[in-house]
């Protein structure tokens, strides 16, 4: 925000142009709501326009709606004229019906009446109005009043100027030729709405040219005191990422002709991964997003100007997910703000509507004092939260939410259409189904095992007999969705908590491909230094009904124990195996859950304390299921009972000291 406040005051004609800005996250990271905040704090006092780029058909829609968008009349501002850009848009628009040459000629010089019935304008400013924002509603009923400025372009400017200018650009010629030979490439185009490159670069350029003109070009107690700005939603589209990248094109175009640099500021929200060659700008460590400094491994020179500046829109930190959250479901507020950052992680959409929803679930009724203490409605269970029903019109959704598609959709649904509303195939009904959604489920499969790895994936795949599928492209998508963290060979790194959450539940909804999943993962890691992972996948398919899976991976702890050259050995064991994801769930007292699972605690009996601390760290480790860590408890108890039975206990015995802390300090 101060970037563009600053970048947006003009001090004369500046040395360079600002770069674009790319704020670049997952969907739902607040980019739109940071261009909320910039289109509040600066519209009214500068030429701006907000575009959202998610349904522009070619680069002409982007350009007529930018232009028709710094049309919008602000008190105090002059208006610009666009000859270059009315002009170009003018000449492309004309529809042939046969008199070739000769009739483009008339029609760039016939008056408005008569050249609107050989243009395509109109379904061109029907394209283009949905990229107007909500604030330039009020511009869409007379979105055709540009039409008339552009059909009288030629005549109004008297074509002198930016005939000119288009005849530099095209190599010379007659007056009409450059303009004759980008609309016979316009209409040779094999597509109905693709912008050829040429022809789109000479639009981006005609439009920064006028900017240009207009801003620089005025006598100097004239000149405007402050830049324009443009705004891009959801610019990571073909189209959009071609605008951009030819924005920056036509720059270093001008910046090698010696031009003045134009005056556009531009703020550009991509939900994926940023292009290249602006992605090596990025600083990551960069606290004040210092950008008149130029990175070190930008190319170029010290005195070339940088063009691009990607900013990665962080996760909410503790402390902001605390001032969001407004519950106090689990005793106390800091404690749900806990419980809604580890499910999260800290995502700044999920939060803000997980936070909103445990309020309104979590709100108990006024106590009623002719009720029994019997009677009086048990606390909110914050387990339910994901699993419940958001169509409820005694708690109706904020207005700015988007609609749930069905009355049935679940809290997890809502997340999860979301979050890979680019990867989803919804039914006719409106229903997501396992079936319909097949690379969902890849990357659900590719999820479920520790470092995504690709091999294993792809092994496990086999075994479910899917093989029209693989882990590559499960994971491209992740990457791409900005998702997944990757390093520079390729590798998976992070993947997002919100994203394993989600992908975790989404393989759970079928016991039998879960169980399947995992046992193809166990079978792929047969070997002896694998033996964490194969036990890892092993303990995923414990369940109260199905006992083997955990008595394997009690017994291999226990031996490991023996084998284990210290105690910190074996716990980093303990670890890797107990990080295993789980489908279970419990209304009962997670306690009491693990007592069913693995039996009650027995004083120095070690198998059995080896078997209810794998257990109860495996299920501690889900949020979802022990939100109020409830199973600290046991942990540390189970860590104490093995501490008591063995001479290297001083590690076993600082475990269960955090476990402790972190039971005392979640006491009511």
């Amino acid at each position: 925000m101060e970037y563009v406040r600053a970048a947006l005051v003009r001090h004369g004609v500046p040395a360079e142009p600002s770069p674009v800005v790319l704020l670049a996250g997952p969907r739902g990271s607040g980019g739109t709501v940071l261009l909320d905040a910039m289109w509040r704090e600066f519209a009214d006092d500068c030429l701006s326009v907000r575009l959202d780029l998610r349904s522009a058909q070619g680069v002409e829609d982007v350009v007529l709606a930018a232009v028709r968008g710094l049309g919008r009349r602000i008190p105090g501002i002059r208006a610009v004229d666009f000859p270059r850009t009315a002009m170009l848009l003018k000449a492309l628009s004309f529809i042939d019906t046969g008199g070739g040459r000769t009739a483009f000629e008339a029609y760039l010089r016939a008056r408005p009446q008569d050249a609107e019935r050989q243009s395509a304008l109109t379904d061109w400013s029907n394209r283009a109005a949905p990229l107007l924002s909500p604030e330039h509603r009020g511009l869409l009923d007379v979105l055709t009043g540009l039409l008339g400025a552009l059909h009288s372009a030629v005549g109004r400017h008297k074509d002198a100027r930016a005939l000119r200018w288009l005849a530099e650009r095209g190599g010379g010629g007659r007056e009409y030729d450059s303009l004759w030979e980008l609309y016979r490439q316009h209409r040779a185009q094999d597509g109905p709405t693709g912008t050829p490159r040429v022809v789109a670069r000479t639009l981006c350029a005609a439009f920064l040219a006028d900017l240009r003109h207009d801003f620089n070009d005025s006598w100097p107690r004239l000149q405007r005191p402050r830049n324009c700005l443009l705004l891009l939603d959801n610019a990571g589209g073909r189209t959009a990422d071609l605008f951009l990248e030819l924005l920056a094109e036509c720059r270093r175009e001008d910046a090698a002709r010696d031009e003045r640099p134009d005056p556009a500021v531009v703020v550009a929200v991509q939900r994926g991964r940023i292009r290249p060659e602006a992605a090596r700008l990025l600083d990551p460590a960069d606290p004040e997003l210092a950008f008149g400094t130029r990175h070190p491994y930008a190319p170029g020179g010290a005195g070339h100007p940088v063009w691009w500046y990607p900013v990665a829109l962080a996760d909410l930190t503790g402390e902001q997910v605390l001032a969001l959250c407004t519950s106090s479901v689990l005793g106390r507020h800091n404690r749900d703000a806990d419980f809604l950052h580890a499910l999260a992680g800290g995502h700044p959409e999920a939060t803000d509507r997980l936070a909103h929803l445990l309020a309104r679930f979590g709100r108990t009724p006024p106590a009623d004092p002719r009720r029994a203490p019997a009677e009086l409605p048990e606390p909110y269970d914050p387990r339910r939260l994901l699993g419940e029903r958001l169509a409820d019109d005694a708690h109706p959704l904020p207005p700015a939410w988007p609609a749930p598609p069905r009355p049935d959709t679940t809290v997890e649904d809502y997340l999860l259409r979301r979050a890979f509303a680019d990867h989803l195939t919804v039914a006719s009904d409106g229903s997501l189904r396992p079936g319909d959604n097949t690379l969902l489920g890849v990357m659900a499969v590719l999820a479920a095992t520790p470092g995504l790895r690709r091999g294993a994936c792809n092994a496990t795949l086999h075994y479910l007999d899917w093989t029209d599928t693989d882990a590559d492209t499960a994971q491209l998508a992740l990457t791409a969705g900005m998702w997944l963290e990757e390093n520079e060979d390729g590798e998976a790194v992070r993947l997002h908590p919100l994203a394993a959450l989600l992908l975790r539940r989404w393989l759970a909804r079928d016991p039998a491909l879960w169980r399947k999943t995992h046992m193809g993962y166990a079978a792929h890691y047969s070997s002896r230094t694998d033996a964490p992972l194969r036990h890892h996948h092993t303990l995923a398919q414990a369940e109260p009904g199905r006992r083997e899976p955990l008595t394997a991976v009690a017994a291999y702890l226990d031996d490991e124990f023996d084998r284990a050259t210290s105690a910190a050995a074996w716990l980093d064991v303990l670890e890797r195996v107990t990080s295993a994801p789980t489908r279970l769930a419990t209304p009962l007292d997670p306690r009491t859950f693990v007592t069913s699972l693995a039996g009650p605690a027995e004083d120095r009996n070690r198998r059995r304390a080896v078997t209810r601390l794998a257990v109860a760290r495996w299920l501690h480790a889900d949020r979802a299921f022990d939100p109020a860590h409830q199973l600290a408890h046991t942990i540390a108890g189970e860590y104490e009972h093995l501490a008591d039975i063995t001479d290297d206990n001083e590690e076993l015995y600082r475990q269960a000291g955090k476990f402790r802390r972190i039971e005392n300090s979640w006491k009511d």
